[in-house]
């Protein structure tokens, strides 16, 4: 899983705890460690060039939507509209892929997408991240399935994958995938993505899961994976690449998108 995913999913969650009456701290948060500024700006539209910055930190956003009387934050995934290349290719990029948070307003919807550019001063946290605000009049937040079938769905695609990479490093990759959707402690590659209360096991686990399967990426990736030169193999490979990375990104954003404020920690 990718810095930026994981960004979105740790806003997503502990902004829906803190939104609930609760503190927050997200000071020394894994996914903000390599980012040396953040912002929030509003824009009044996709030709506004300029924008009002609403806050400069993850704190005064939070504060902000309140203020603002947001009472939910979504994990919004745009995976499938992508027609040029498949998703899972330009998962490599950075903004490949277009995701954003939308918090839900007493007259409407604001998306929040996440724009990253390298440039900051301090060569340990290169990034300089601002979120971009824009209003909808509708709602882009999945309905809510049950844990249980996204689980399953995960699964498969997990196994089909696994099947596929029998004698290559990415089978450890995926049987860890497969651990974490039954254990009872389950493990992020990004710890504290999300917070110790709010959500239950099975959000957990899929969560951990689908970090563990997320093997997309730029070179030695499951996307750089050498091939035969063989038609029907190569086919498989697209088919099984596409249908893990979208089981993958559904069970983030199911498991992201399941807060409850009084689930405490499983």
């Amino acid at each position: 899983m990718n810095g930026e995913l994981a960004q979105v999913v740790a806003l997503v969650a502990h902004g829906n705890l803190f939104l609930s009456g609760k503190d927050v701290d997200l000071s020394t948060n894994s996914t903000l460690q390599y980012v040396s500024s953040i912002k929030f700006v509003r824009y009044e539209s996709n030709r506004d060039t300029q924008g009002m910055e609403v806050a400069n930190s993850v704190p005064e956003w939070f504060s902000f939507l309140r203020s603002a009387k947001a009472n939910r934050l979504w994990h919004i995934d745009f995976y499938q509209q992508r027609q040029d290349i498949p998703a899972h290719i330009a998962s490599a990029f950075s903004g490949g892929v277009s995701r954003a948070i939308q918090a839900d307003l007493p007259n409407g919807f604001e998306l929040w997408y996440p724009q990253w550019e390298t440039g900051g001063e301090d060569k340990y946290k290169p990034w300089l991240v601002e979120y971009r605000g824009l209003t909808s009049p509708n709602s882009y937040a999945l309905p809510r399935q049950e844990m249980s079938a996204v689980k399953d769905r995960l699964r498969q695609a997990v196994l089909r994958a696994k099947d596929f990479a029998q004698g290559t490093h990415w089978t450890k990759d995926f049987a860890r995938s497969l651990e974490a959707l039954e254990s009872s402690a389950p493990a992020f590659p990004f710890p504290d993505m999300l917070p110790s209360s709010g959500f239950p096991l099975e959000a957990r686990q899929l969560l951990a899961a689908a970090a563990q399967a997320y093997v997309f990426g730029g070179m030695g990736s499951w996307n750089d994976m050498s091939l035969p030169n063989d038609p029907e193999v190569i086919a498989e490979y697209e088919r099984i690449s596409e249908e893990l990375y979208e089981a993958i990104q559904f069970a983030i954003v199911m498991a992201s998108n399941s807060f409850e404020p009084h689930v405490g920690l499983q």
